[in-house]
């Protein structure tokens, strides 16, 4: 069944004192960002938020889902649908309102299936791999609508400054008594031309979610033998 995708500040006083003792150039995470604090900025379900320092000044990613739904505009039918988003709040003084820098987003509607959309929330971070002050920003996520046992659609992007990296693909799924399916990928041309820490980054990233054919909600299957596995 196809799936329909579209990829598209806080507490003053507690952020004067970080932002003080921050170098302007390293990269630091800071502590985390209440709840309350994040429905300030509008933010509906959060998943995860990181909030860091780095040379751009104070960020804060956050990842958050809402579910629906929607009219399929070829059968006019009432579908199911969740939107994931991906958001990377900035600011460069205590005394600022975060404001948006970028947002990623995903739709993914489905007509009376099995949907299953969010967030790998445990490898979806900010790093500096290559320690040059400029934060690296990973968000990977998978998708799901059919009646039975398929790969998911899966998406991990990475961001720094400007520059963004990509692989898609689907998970690798192995029916008992069948062949393996899936497991395909695809990098953008930018992810082929980055600097190696980053590409190899960007593999663990892969290797550790390709083989996932459960919901981050759910238990993995029994042969899984990482049991804390999200």
């Amino acid at each position: 069944m196809p799936l329909k995708h579209r990829w598209l500040n806080v507490s003053m006083a507690m952020g004067s004192m970080l932002l003080a003792a921050c170098d302007q150039k390293n990269f630091e995470t800071l502590p985390p960002i209440p709840v309350e604090q994040l429905e300030v900025l509008g933010v509906q379900t959060p998943i995860k938020s990181v909030h860091f320092h780095d040379r751009d000044g104070e960020g804060l990613l956050v990842l958050s889902r809402s579910d629906g739904q929607a009219v399929d505009a070829e059968s006019e039918q009432e579908v199911d649908k969740v939107v994931l988003k991906a958001t990377l709040y900035g600011r460069t003084s205590a005394s600022d309102a975060f404001k948006p820098r970028w947002q990623i987003e995903q739709e993914t509607t489905c007509p009376g299936l099995d949907l299953d959309v969010d967030f790998y929330s445990d490898v979806s971070d900010v790093t500096d791999l290559n320690k040059d002050g400029v934060a690296e920003v990973t968000v990977a996520s998978h998708a799901f609508c059919g009646g039975g046992i398929d790969p998911h659609d899966i998406a991990i992007e990475m961001r720094e400054g400007q520059a963004s990296y990509t692989i898609t693909g689907h998970s690798l799924i192995t029916p008992a008594g069948e062949e393996p399916i899936g497991g395909d990928r695809e990098d953008s041309a930018s992810l082929k031309n980055a600097p190696q820490v980053l590409r190899d980054h960007l593999d663990a990233v892969w290797q550790q979610v390709y083989k996932r054919p459960w919901s981050e909600t759910s238990p993995p299957p029994d042969d899984e033998p990482d049991d804390d596995a999200q």
